[in-house]
């Protein structure tokens, strides 16, 4: 089966063992016996070195298949979505080495293979990819998919050599296959890899080892992996001057490689605890840094091989580094596992814990043994390269960080994709999404969230309910059961609102599938479903977000709940004046530290559960008759005829308006995602149970008020429900200024949780450019917050509490801020179809999620209706609604304001551009911080040729700061650096090199 040996006459280093490339057993027991006779040997492990290493790394071959499966095994979803990223690659018509996350896209595959790889540098370390369809693709197609499915796995790919075809160039990507009946001199292959001959247990240069086969041997061939932690611990154990042996330095032959006669470097490398610590304190807060062993070794640079014989000019190995490597290789196999490499497999094993061989194989006509090799890095996992091999691991990755930023995006030549005069970019963030499209016009990604990633599950959950669980619950149920007219049909309202949140939550959750790394929800979306007129809803969104960013009803149901801890009934102005009070507190507590901002509401909303728990299961006390029929009667007397009452248009539309208001606050996350790793699953999954939790606590809230507070006083009530029910069941005590004081703290709660998610809301505003002074909106500085959003938020609620009359405030701001939420949340329902029409038209692949289309619709009628229906006016007459005023003032507010923004768009963008000869262009702008942002600028018209030709589409400078693609590579057997024939058909998947055998 395997090729048989060349014989070379060449002189060995004088005092060379007698030792070869092929393991020899008997030798080796012979040498171990010789040695333990006549030498003294150590007994003790090198300082600082483990007895015995723990860990999933730690694995018996033997026994691993019972606890471990290592395939995964591509579904046909999988290979559709493979397939359509390869179909998108080959549009952009951009060289190979162009291949990666960005212009493979992988939305839904991304997170399983970026599992994959926390598996290879914190699992087991190793992982097989199995079923990728070679067999119906061109050799060129399949070199796009293994590189395409690669970079997801891990983004950086080393060079295998310098050259190709005697030329200078980064040859990132090797052939394995047999040479030697092939070549004209069989005596100059100098690797294993290259014959059919069984290649030893060794480990290859770089993080990751890549395989993938593309053809499998007629026989044999089978792979082999061994982990190097479990072969240290039995050495440890057994053989401890070894371990020395291997600690210390060793000459390894270079071959000449580069004018390098030989390298000095330990072939066995720990890190203790300790000094991955203080590696990985540059690497990121909060980062695990567990102890480390990495053996790095390749036999044949010790004892040469075929062609390549060990230079005589060079130190000999020892005895005890002769023994030592049969040691590695005899226990690596010891404890080995067999792959069965099956065509359309890859194998990605880690380099640094796995050491890998090779059985001997033989072909046969069409049935050749054929893999692929790449070297990859992963900079969110990688391992600190140790001191030795950093020189090594330069010459493999050097160069190729410069080109690439974790996670960063794709800004070089063929990351743009044109649509008559719409442009999209592929851009990515730092919160490990997916590359995304968004048209130019967007405000730039940021690479790295200047805001930080401190979102959580558990924070993504508390920001919804700290926004949904404010004010509402406890001040708007009277509202709804006098717009209702039946206690029956108000409870069908608080249901029909969870109905309605869910058809939202998932229409923007299909918008931020399409946008992961853009935070601002409502101000992206619209962006991108209509970015033409360019910069029109910009304009029109960001003016009325900012203008109605208000949060003056919550802050005034703060001060009404205050007051009603001690019973005082306070006057207009201390109403106000205590309001006041309240919102600054909550602007101060979020301005200074956005992770303490985060903890701080977390542990508010967790109190804000618990308080509507307490009322909830009290209120079921209640019901079941636990209380004194001296304050509660009949505890079922509302619910016995729970649908009498009569209902009208307007009282009807009121109620769903209130119930929206308490409901508001499902999209928090959504202003927060570039904040959230992986933030289309996490807010898929947290999202909904947030949204589940408030519902069903606001249905048995309701139920608990109508079992204590007669119909009627609610009927007549403003905006104290909870309180009424306070009174009702405890009386006049102490517990009730507690349980005030804790609906109290849920208002405070409301204001922080409004106040982080609208912040980045308005900041994105600031950040697309149509807002003045974009520094003051994108600047996170000096505490890394917004404090530019926080100071507009804090100075517009001061002057909506004091300007509008106290006693319709609340109703009439509430009222104000939906219309215009209606008319933007409908024109979003209906972008999300325009958006997957042009996505459909530029074969863009599929996301992480998509709404149903019945879900799409019904919230584009709820939208529509929630429009209609506010100029139905009350039965009373046109000043019988819920404020002193005219009913319809709310509603032609709304409209004003949107008007307003449209006339100042047209005159800032078209009119005053037009007299003045000029145009408006935009421009990135990057600020010290790290945030980026949009500035629009003006262009005199004589300039405008020249600044279109100096700038990309969306609006950084053409002058070679663009960052380029990072390199490509490949591995090999231990030593790719050095000097052997290669294959014919051998790929340098460089930058500009397209030259694949087909």
């Amino acid at each position: 089966m395997a090729t048989a040996a060349v014989q070379v006459s060449v002189l060995a280093p004088v005092g060379q063992p007698d030792i070869g490339y092929a393991p020899d057993h008997d030798k080796y027991l012979a040498r171990v016996k010789r040695r333990r006779e006549n030498e003294k040997l150590e007994s003790s492990l090198p300082p600082g070195f483990p007895q015995r290493l723990e860990s999933d790394l730690v694995w018996d071959g033997n026994t691993l298949a019972e606890t471990y499966d290592w395939n995964y095994r591509l579904t046909e979803e999988n290979i559709d979505e493979i397939e359509s990223a390869l179909r998108h690659f080959k549009s952009l018509n951009k060289p190979l080495g162009y291949i990666s996350q960005e212009t493979f896209p992988l939305p839904r595959l991304h997170h399983t293979l970026r599992s994959l790889s926390h598996e290879l540098h914190h699992g087991h370390g190793f992982k097989v990819l199995r079923g990728l369809p070679v067999t119906s693709h061109t050799r060129e197609e399949n070199i796009i998919i293994y590189a395409g499915v690669s970079s997801h796995v891990a983004p950086i790919r080393g060079r295998q050599d310098n050259q190709h075809n005697g030329h200078p160039a980064d040859v990132v990507l090797a052939h394995i296959k047999d040479l030697s009946t092939t070549v004209s001199d069989v005596s100059k292959i100098g690797a294993p890899a290259y014959t059919t001959e069984k290649q030893v247990f060794h480990t290859d240069a770089g993080d990751i080892v890549a395989l993938f086969c593309l053809g499998e041997a007629a026989e044999g061939g089978q792979s082999y992996l061994s982990s190097s932690w479990k072969v240290y611990n039995e050495m440890a154990a057994t053989r401890p001057d070894l371990v020395r042996t291997l600690a210390e330095p060793w000459v390894a032959d270079e071959f000449g490689k580069e004018g390098r006669k030989f390298s000095v470097r330990p072939l066995l490398h720990f890190q203790s605890t300790a000094a991955a610590a203080a590696a990985a304190s540059g690497e990121g807060e909060g980062k695990p840094s567990p102890e480390r062993l990495i053996i790095q070794y390749a036999r044949r640079t010790f004892t040469g091989y075929w062609g390549l014989p060990r230079s005589a000019d060079i130190p000999p190995i020892t005895e005890a580094q002769a023994e030592a490597l049969d040691a590695l290789h005899f226990t690596a196999e010891k404890y080995a596992v067999a792959l069965d490499f099956r065509q359309g497999d890859v194998q990605f094993v880690n380099n640094l814990s796995v050491s890998h061989s090779r059985a001997g194989f033989r072909d046969e006509g069409e049935k050749q043994r054929h893999l692929v090799r790449l070297w990859l890095r992963d900079p969110e996992n990688a391992w600190e390269t140790p001191e030795a091999l950093k020189e090594r691991w330069e010459r493999v990755y050097g160069g190729s960080e410069s080109h690439y930023r974790p996670n960063g995006p794709f800004n070089g030549d063929g990351g743009t994709v044109s649509d008559g005069s719409l442009q999209y970019t592929v851009e990515k963030g730092g919160n490990d999404s997916p590359p995304a499209y968004q048209e130019a016009t967007g405000a730039p990604v940021e690479v790295n969230s200047p805001l930080g990633y401190s979102v959580g599950p558990l924070s993504i959950i508390m920001l919804n309910i700290g926004k949904m669980i404010g004010t509402g619950v406890y001040s708007t149920p009277s509202n709804i059961l006098r717009g209702t007219g039946s206690v029956g049909l108000s409870m069908i309202f608080w249901a029909l609102g969870f109905l309605t949140s869910v058809a939202n939550l998932s229409v923007y959750l299909e918008y931020a599938a399409y946008f992961p790394n853009r935070s601002g929800s409502e101000v992206v979306y619209l962006e991108q479903a209509y970015p033409r007129p360019r910069w029109l809803f910009p304009t029109a969104f960001a003016f009325q977000s900012v203008a109605l960013s208000f949060s003056s009803s919550n802050a005034i149901v703060l001060a009404q709940y205050l007051f009603r801890i001690n019973g005082h009934s306070p006057t207009a102005w201390e109403l106000k004046g205590v309001a006041v009070a309240g919102y600054t507190v909550a602007a101060l507590f979020v301005s200074f530290h956005t992770r303490l901002s985060y903890l701080f509401a977390n542990g508010i909303g967790i109190v804000k559960v618990l308080t509507l728990i307490f009322i909830s299961i009290t209120g079921l006390v209640v019901l079941g008759g636990h209380v004194s029929t001296t304050r509660i009667s009949d505890p079922r007397v509302n619910f016995r005829d729970a649908f009498s009452g009569q209902a009208t248009p307007y009282g009807v539309t009121n109620a769903l308006y209130k119930i929206i208001f308490s409901y508001a606050g499902f999209e928090n996350a959504f202003n927060v995602v570039n904040e959230v790793k992986s933030p289309v699953k996490q807010i898929r999954r947290n999202g909904f149970v947030a949204l589940l939790i408030v519902a069903v606590l606001y249905i048995l809230a309701n139920v608990a008020y109508f079992a204590a507070v007669p119909k009627d006083e609610l009927v007549q009530s403003q905006q104290i429900a909870a309180s009424l029910f306070f009174t009702k069941v405890f009386g006049s005590s102490g517990a009730v200024r507690g349980l005030n004081f804790l609906i109290a703290l849920s208002s405070f709660g409301n204001l922080i949780a409004v106040l982080i998610g609208s912040s980045r809301l308005i900041r994105e505003c600031g950040r697309q450019g149509v807002l003045p002074f974009p520094r003051f909106w994108a600047s996170t500085r000096p505490f890394g917050t917004p404090l530019g959003p926080y100071f507009v938020k804090w100075a517009l609620t001061i002057l909506m509490i004091l300007a509008p009359p106290a006693g319709d405030a609340f109703n009439f701001i509430t009222d104000l801020q939906v219309l215009p939420s209606a008319f933007f949340q409908l024109i979003m329902g209906i972008g999300l179809y325009v958006v997957r029409y042009r996505r459909s038209r530029l074969n863009l692949p599929r996301t992480e999620f998509k709404a149903w289309d019945l879900v799409v619709v019904f919230n584009i009628l709820v939208q529509l209706y929630l429009i209609v229906m506010p100029w139905y006016p009350p039965a009373g007459g046109a000043y019988a609604g819920d404020v002193s005023f005219w009913y319809g003032t709310y509603v032609v507010t709304g409209i004003g304001i949107l008007i307003a923004c449209t006339i100042y768009y047209y005159l800032w963008i078209s009119v005053i551009p037009k007299l003045w000869g000029y145009r408006i262009r935009q421009e990135v702008l990057r600020l010290e911080d790290g945030a980026q942002s949009h500035r629009l600028v003006k262009v005199p018209v004589a300039k405008l040729a020249e600044w279109d030709a100096a700038h990309d589409a969306v609006g950084r400078p053409l002058d070679g700061s663009t960052i380029r693609p990072h390199h490509a590579s490949a591995g090999s057997d231990g030593g790719s650096d050095e000097k052997k024939p290669r294959p014919a058909d051998e790929v340098p998947l460089g930058r500009d090199d397209q030259d694949v055998e087909k």
